[in-house]
C-alpha cells in the first residue's frame, strides 16, 4: 500500500509528510538550543568570577559565519536546480554546500586544538598565567608533572593499571624491591596452609603484580562465599526451636530475629577465623623505591604536598600510593602569552583592599629567571600604557551622561599576547607620543588568529617560566573544566558541529545517491532536498547566534 502525501502536499495544510516532520523536529531543536543559550545568559549574569570576554579568535569565527551563509544560499540553488530539472545545477551547488561544511569543520577543529594546547594556571591570589607548556617528544607530562623522590610505592594489586605500572618500572629500573614477604593461604583438602608467594626483596615486574592479583581475587571470592554460607547457617540456627525457642512465632523481619541472626553470624565468622578457614586477602604490595625519582602526569593523581623538598604522598587514580620527597613539580611553561589579574582585583575589591598593591605582591610578579624578569617588565609597561589610555578616555565625553569614559577591567588588568608583542616593538618604553601605537600599529593583525603566532611573536614572550605548584590554586587547559564559559561554549559549539556533520552527511547522500530517485521522480528528490535545506538553514541560524554571543561579547 502506498503511503499518501510523500510527494504531493495535503490540500488542507499545503505540506507533505516530510515537511511536517522537519518542522516538528526543528521545534524540538529550538527548545534544545534555546535552553542552552538561556543557561549561558544566567551563568554569565550570576558569575562569581570575571566572565571571559573577547577571548575567541574573531576572524576564524567571522569566516565560518560567511561560509555557512554561503552554504545556505547554495543549498537553495541546489533545490532550485531540481525544480528546474537541471541535474548539473543541483550537483554543482550541493557540492559547494558540502565543501563549505568541510571547511567550517576544519576551522572549528583548529580552534578546538588551540584551546586544548593552551594552558592556564591560577595562583593562590587568583591571578592567572596563560601560555604553552613544554610538549617535548617522548615526554607525556608536557611540563605539568608530579615529581617524587620515592621512598616506597604501595600498589593496590586488584586495580593497578598497566600504563601506570609500566611507567613506574621504566623510571625506577631495578630499584624497586618488595619490602616484606607476600604471604598467601592455600586450601589443601580440608586444611589451610600458609606460604610465602614472593619473598622480601623480589624485584617489581608486571608478572609479580598479576600473580598477586590472581591470588587476591581468589581469596576475596572464597571469603565472600564463606561469609554468605555462614550467614545461611546463622539463619538455620536462629530458626531452630531447640536452640532459640524465644524466636518461635516471630517474623523474619522482626528486629529480635535479625539481631539474633547477626550475633550467631558473628560467632560463626569468628570461629572460622580461628580455624584459619578464611584465605589471606592481601590487596597491597609495598616496594622499597630506594630514592628513585618518579615523574607522573598531573592528570594521573594528586599529591599531598607539592613543595620541593617536603615529604609527600602521591595518590594515583588506580590506588597506587607513592611516598617520598617532593621534587621539581613546578609548571614548566615554554612561553607565557597572557597575564590576567581581573579575578584578583575582584577579590581585592570585595575585601576593600587596593588592587594594584595586591598585584605587586602576586606570586606571578615574583617568578624567578629571565621569564620572570620579562613578566615584571611587561606589567610595568602595561601600567604605563593604561595611564595614557585612561587619560585619553577621560577626554571622550559620553553623549548621554556628559562624563568621561573609563577603561574596562580587561584594559586595566589583562595583558594579551598582542600587547606583549606591541610592547616589545616599542622597547617597553611607553610615552605620550607612542602609546596609541600599541593598539594601532604594533599589534599583530587578526590573520595570525588563523595562521598562528610566528617565531618573531614568540620571541617577545616570557620564556622558560616556572610557576611553583604550591602557589597554584587551579590549572587547566582551555577545556570545559576551565570554567562555566568554556563548558557552555564547548557544549553549544560541539552540538552545532555535530549538526553540521549530520546535515552534511544527509545532503551528501542526496548528492551521491540521489540520481536514481531523480530519474524515477525528480519531485520526490526535490522535496527531500528542501527538507534538508530547512535543517541546514536552522544550523546556519544557530551559528549566527553563536558568533556574536561567544566571539564578540
Amino acid at each position: 500500500m502506498e503511503i499518501p502525501y510523500i510527494v504531493n502536499a495535503r490540500k488542507d495544510t499545503g505540506l507533505n509528510n516530510s515537511k511536517i516532520a522537519i518542522w516538528l523536529f526543528l521545534a524540538s531543536e529550538v527548545m534544545l538550543f534555546g535552553g542552552l543559550f538561556s543557561s549561558y545568559i544566567f551563568l554569565r549574569i550570576y558569575a562569581d568570577y570575571p566572565w571571559p570576554e573577547r577571548t575567541l579568535p574573531v576572524l576564524p569565527g567571522l569566516i565560518n559565519t560567511f561560509i555557512l551563509i554561503l552554504s545556505s544560499v547554495t543549498v537553495v540553488f541546489a533545490w532550485a536546480g531540481l525544480k528546474l530539472r537541471n541535474w548539473n545545477m543541483f550537483v554543482a551547488n550541493m557540492a559547494i554546500t558540502i565543501i563549505c561544511a568541510a571547511v567550517f569543520m576544519v576551522f572549528k577543529a583548529k580552534e578546538y586544538a588551540g584551546k586544548f594546547h593552551h594552558h592556564a594556571t591560577q595562583t593562590e591570589d587568583y591571578g592567572w598565567v596563560e601560555g604553552h607548556l613544554h610538549y617535548d617528544e617522548g615526554d607525556s607530562t608536557h611540563g605539568n608533572a608530579y615529581v617524587v623522590a620515592a621512598k616506597e610505592v604501595n600498589f593496590s594489586v586488584d586495580s593497578t593499571t598497566a600504563n601506570y605500572l609500566a611507567s613506574i618500572i621504566a623510571q625506577a629500573g631495578d630499584k624497586l624491591s618488595l619490602k616484606r614477604d607476600y604471604v598467601i593461604r592455600e586450601i589443601s583438602g580440608n586444611t589451610f596452609n600458609e606460604k610465602v608467594l614472593f619473598e622480601a626483596g623480589t624485584a617489581l615486574t608486571p608478572e609479580v603484580i598479576a600473580e598477586a592479583k590472581q591470588h587476591f581475587i581468589k581469596a576475596r571470592t572464597h571469603n565472600q562465599e564463606l561469609r554468605t554460607q555462614l550467614l545461611k547457617d546463622a539463619w538455620v540456627i536462629a530458626r531452630d526451636p531447640n536452640k532459640h525457642n524465644e524466636l518461635v512465632g516471630l517474623k523474619d523481619f522482626d528486629s529480635k530475629v535479625k539481631n539474633t541472626v547477626a550475633e550467631v553470624h558473628t560467632a560463626l565468622v569468628k570461629k572460622a577465623e580461628n580455624n584459619n578457614e578464611f584465605l589471606l586477602a592481601n590487596g597491597n604490595m609495598v616496594f622499597d623505591a630506594d630514592g628513585a625519582e618518579l615523574k607522573f602526569n598531573s592528570g594521573w593523581g594528586r599529591t599531598s604536598d607539592a613543595k620541593e623538598g617536603d615529604s609527600t604522598n602521591l595518590s594515583l587514580l588506580d590506588g597506587t600510593v607513592v611516598t617520598g620527597t617532593a621534587g621539581d613539580s613546578n609548571f614548566h611553561y615554554r612561553y607565557v602569552d597572557a597575564l590576567d589579574f581581573r579575578h584578583l582585583v575582584m577579590k581585592a575589591e570585595a575585601k576593600g583592599l587596593h588592587a594594584d598593591d595586591l598585584i605587586e605582591q602576586s606570586p606571578i610578579l615574583a617568578l624567578e629567571g629571565e621569564g620572570g624578569d620579562k613578566i615584571r617588565k611587561i606589567w610595568k609597561t602595561h601600567k604605563e600604557w593604561r595611564k595614557h589610555l585612561a587619560k585619553h578616555l577621560e577626554g571622550r565625553k559620553d553623549a548621554l551622561t556628559g562624563e568621561g569614559r573609563k577603561p574596562t577591567e580587561i584594559d586595566l588588568y589583562r595583558v594579551t599576547w598582542h600587547q606583549m608583542y606591541a610592547y616589545a616593538q616599542l622597547d617597553y618604553n611607553i610615552t605620550e607620543e607612542n602609546w596609541m601605537q600599541v593598539k594601532d600599529d604594533h599589534q599583530p593583525s587578526m590573520i595570525y588568529d588563523i595562521t598562528g603566532m610566528t617565531k618573531e611573536h614568540k620571541a617577545t614572550f616570557p620564556k622558560e617560566v616556572e610557576v611553583p605548584r604550591e602557589k597554584v590554586r587551579f590549572d587547566s587547559v582551555f577545556s570545559p573544566k576551565m570554567n562555566n564559559y568554556y563548558a557552555i561554549y564547548f557544549t553549544i559549539t560541539g552540538l552545532h558541529g555535530l549538526h553540521v556533520i549530520g546535515g552534511a552527511i544527509v545532503l551528501g547522500y542526496y548528492l551521491f545517491f540521489g540520481r536514481k530517485m531523480y530519474n524515477s521522480n525528480p519531485e520526490w528528490l526535490a522535496n527531500r532536498v528542501e527538507v534538508g535545506g530547512l535543517f541546514w538553514h536552522f544550523v546556519d541560524l544557530v551559528w549566527i547566534l553563536v558568533f556574536p554571543v561567544f566571539y564578540l561579547m
